[in-house]
This record gives structure tokens, C-alpha cells and sequence, in this order.
């Protein structure tokens, strides 16, 4: 996706929290402008990306993309007062910038351009954690390509806090009866990312009971689709009539983190029931806020424990990595204690999955040495486990 060249390129609200006014972009993320430009319209098709005669410039390109990445990864995210959420998306994207160079080095381009499209969702995921940070509609950006289409320009703006430019570019997918009924998964991905901006970013149930009409006005979507935007709007309505409060101490977030997730576990028929949806990204708000505001409080392990859960069920595709990172910093945060094993077990359980196909399972020896890696950092001491 080409929505990645100012996703990286505008991280300030999210990679350091530095914006402090929305004229001011730092000279480092116009660097990463240059990298991303290019080599995302080159990632759209993959004609583009595999012509010999774009290799040297696309391997530049990834080369100082990886640099750029890195380096804003070594910035002081780690220190008790920071907040933890951005040391673990900071992270993750050095890592995949770092494998789409190294795969496209070792002539595996089309996995290459997979990893470069999948990153706008961390880019996005990041940007729309919760109202903080600035918004950039007033800079009114565009991508540099004229001819991208609908969902690939509302990804961008998401990906660039430009929110409001983002909401009008999905409603318009949304509205569209055709979409809804040839490309369901394109329809259905606007309607979440959408709606995550109504529930995280503006706080506004009034926004969100609009997506979910519009949706709901459409004759042509699928049946789970339907049933998950009813019950979200009557999960829309209940939000609406509640007192809006904020909760004033770490235990009062973590009350209200926790009662939005009991209430959501009362809706799932399955695992990965989507109908509980608008009660995941509440809870979600409440415990970023919590670990933003808390970073080093007592409850900051539970915290990102429930963000891990959170991510995981709200995953699209359920194979993202974030959830997983969540999980491996509770670990860290709390190592050898009951939650770090709860932690590790979910963690464990997530990686074997995403390992395991018609073929069976296969764990990459890397994969193996940080399961047992985090294994030992988990397990408490006199515990049953050791003897393995």
C-alpha cells in the first residue's frame, strides 16, 4: 500500500510525541519521505515491484527506509516515565522494514512487498491508539500517486492522523453497493477502520452509530456482517447512555478496563466473534490511557496483558504480530510472576498457530530459541515448569 509514505513520514505524535504543532515536521521524517515515496507506488502492483530494472533503486530505497527505522527505534522510548506502547511499535517496525530489505536482498520480492504493504497497519494502529497526539487535516496532504484508489487513500490519511479526510474516504466505500458485494473484504476492512477512529480517536458514539447505519443500509453485504454491525449498534446505543466519566486513579481505569472487558466476554459465542468489537476498543482506550498515564504503576503488566488480548481479537486477519509484542512486554515488565506466565502462554499459543498450516507445524529455529528464551523469563521460581 502506498499509504505508507507519510505514515512513517508524520510518526512524530507517535514515535516521540514531539509534534507540538502540526507545521513543524521533523527533518528525519522528510527523509523517510523520500525513502517511502517511490518504492510504495512501486509496491502497488507486482509487475512494479519485480521489474529488474527498478531492483537498484527499490533496494536503495529499503536500504535507507531500514536505516531511518532503526534509528528511530534507538530514541529513549525505555525509560519508567516513557510510554511503553511506543518502545513495542517502534519495535515492530524496525523489525519488518528490517525484513522487507533482507528478503528483497535475498531475491524473495514478492514476500518483500507483502511485508511493505502490511506496515501501513502499524503505522495506523500506532496513530489511532486514542485521541492523543496531533492531527494534520489542516496540512492537507496528499499521496503522491493520483491514482490510487478509494480504500488505498483513506488507509493513507488514517495512517497520517489526517482523520476527518480518512472518515469521508471510507463512508464513501461504505455507500458503495458494489464494493459491498464483489470485494466484501474491502468493504468490511473500511468498515473497521472507520469505526476504530470513531471509538479511539474521536470518542464520539454519535460517529460511529452513522458508520454502522450506513453499513446497515447496504442490501448487498454478507450475512456475519450484518449480525456484527447490529449487535455494535446496540453495543452504540448502551455507550451513548452512559455518564461520561473518567476514571481519576490507576485502579479506576483498571476497574473500567475490566468491566468493558467482562461485558465483551458475555457477547462472544467463539474466540474470534467479532460482535464484541466496539467493547474491545473501548477497553482498549481505557488501558492505553492507563499505561500512558501509568507507565510505571502497579497494574502496568495486567494493562498490557488486556491490550494483547485486545489486539488480538480486533485483528482483521488474526495474524498480526502486535498482540503478540504486548504480550512479551507484559513478560518483561513482570518477569518470573504468575502473569508473565499467562502472559508467555498466550504468546506461545499465538506464535504456534501462526506457524501452522495444512503442512503441520514448522518453527523456525529463531522462533524456538525465544519461545524458551521467554519460557525462562516467565516461569516463577519453585515452579512445576522448571522441571522442563
Amino acid at each position: 500500500m502506498k499509504t505508507m509514505i507519510l505514515a512513517l513520514l508524520i510518526s512524530t505524535s507517535c514515535y516521540a510525541e514531539e509534534a507540538k504543532t502540526q507545521q513543524k515536521i521533523p527533518e528525519k521524517m522528510q527523509q523517510l519521505h523520500v525513502a517511502l515515496g517511490d518504492i510504495l507506488i512501486y509496491s502497488s502492483t507486482p509487475e512494479r515491484f519485480s521489474d529488474k530494472s527498478n531492483r537498484s533503486k527499490i533496494e536503495d530505497q529499503l536500504k535507507t527506509l531500514s536505516t531511518l527505522s532503526h534509528s528511530m527505534n534507538d530514541r529513549e522510548f525505555k525509560g519508567e516515565k516513557n510510554d511503553p506502547t511506543l518502545s513495542i511499535l517502534s519495535s515492530y517496525l524496525n523489525e519488518e522494514t528490517k525484513t522487507a530489505y533482507t528478503a528483497f536482498k535475498n531475491g524473495k520480492t514478492e514476500f518483500a512487498r507483502g511485508v511493505v504493504r502490511a506496515i501501513p497497519g502499524t503505522c495506523i494502529a500506532c496513530h489511532s491508539r486514542n485521541d492523543s497526539g496531533a492531527q494534520f487535516d489542516k496540512l492537507g496532504i496528499d499521496p503522491s500517486d493520483s491514482n490510487l484508489k478509494t480504500f488505498e487513500r483513506a488507509e493513507f490519511y488514517a495512517a497520517t492522523r489526517q482523520f476527518d479526510r480518512a472518515e469521508k474516504e471510507f463512508l464513501k466505500i461504505i455507500e458503495d453497493e458494489q464494493i459491498a458485494s464483489t470485494d466484501p473484504y474491502t468493504w468490511e476492512h473500511a468498515i473497521r477502520q472507520s469505526i476504530t477512529i470513531a471509538v479511539r480517536v474521536k470518542k464520539e458514539p454519535a460517529l460511529a452509530k452513522k458508520i454502522v447505519d450506513t453499513a446497515l443500509a447496504s442490501k448487498k453485504s454478507a450475512y456475519y456482517v450484518r449480525a456484527d454491525l447490529k449487535q455494535w449498534k446496540t453495543s452504540i446505543d448502551q455507550w451513548a447512555k452512559e455518564l461520561k466519566k473518567t476514571p481519576k486513579s490507576e485502579n479506576g481505569f483498571l476497574a473500567e478496563g475490566m468491566r468493558l472487558i467482562t461485558d465483551a466476554h458475555k457477547l462472544q459465542k467463539y474466540p474470534m466473534d467479532h460482535s464484541a468489537d466496539i467493547l474491545y476498543l473501548r477497553a482498549s482506550n481505557v488501558f492505553y490511557d492507563l499505561i500512558q498515564k501509568a507507565p510505571a504503576g502497579k497494574h502496568i503488566s495486567q494493562a498490557l496483558m488486556m491490550q494483547g488480548i485486545c489486539n488480538e481479537v480486533l485483528s482483521p486477519r488474526g495474524f498480526e504480530d502486535l498482540h503478540r509484542l504486548y504480550y512479551e512486554s507484559c513478560i518483561r515488565k513482570s518477569p518470573h510472576s504468575p502473569i508473565a506466565m499467562d502472559c508467555y502462554r498466550r504468546y506461545e499459543q499465538s506464535t504456534i498457530l501462526s506457524y501452522t498450516g495444512s503442512a503441520g507445524t514448522a518453527l523456525p529455529e529463531e522462533i524456538k530459541q525465544k519461545l524458551l528464551d521467554l519460557f525462562t523469563l516467565s516461569i516463577s521460581k519453585g515452579s512445576p515448569e522448571q522441571i522442563f
